[in-house]
């Protein structure tokens, strides 16, 4: 659970950055842009959101 919460806030986070420095946000000179890929990355590391939202509702039915 706390795998799936913080890698989905990351996410949100970061894209809202980007949003928020809009064309430069996407440049390499701004840290933003490597905030975005790693957190991206982090929604697919071991196992996507979707697979980690099966698991955990899985677990809560049994």
């Amino acid at each position: 659970m706390a795998k799936l919460f913080s890698s989905e806030v990351a996410q949100r986070i970061a894209s809202r950055c980007i949003d928020l420095h809009g064309g430069y946000g996407f440049t390499k000179e701004y840290p933003v842009e490597k905030f975005y890929r790693d957190s991206k990355i982090g929604t697919i590391y071991e196992g996507t959101s979707n697979m980690q939202l099966r698991t955990i509702a899985k677990n809560l039915l049994r």
